[in-house]
């Protein structure tokens, strides 16, 4: 099971209002993820509720598709 990296350096507001840095966000098994520094996956109370800023490493043309991808 491989995992492709689609953006890093991302800067967030989480559903409990936490403010989180260094999140990369990432694909495996056909669903979309994130993870923080540590390794700890943002679900929940932990998912991201607001992107302030992030550096993709994908062509914009392929974030529809990114995107579209269930969210874990």
């Amino acid at each position: 099971m491989s995992i492709f990296i689609f953006a890093y350096n991302i800067t967030a507001v989480l559903e409990d209002g936490t403010e989180v840095t260094d999140v990369t966000g990432s694909i495996q098994n056909n669903k979309r993820f994130y993870k923080l520094s540590d390794n700890t996956v943002l679900t929940g109370a932990k998912k991201i509720k607001e992107i302030k800023s992030i550096v993709y490493t994908i062509p914009a043309h392929f974030l529809p598709i990114i995107m579209s991808k269930e969210n874990v």
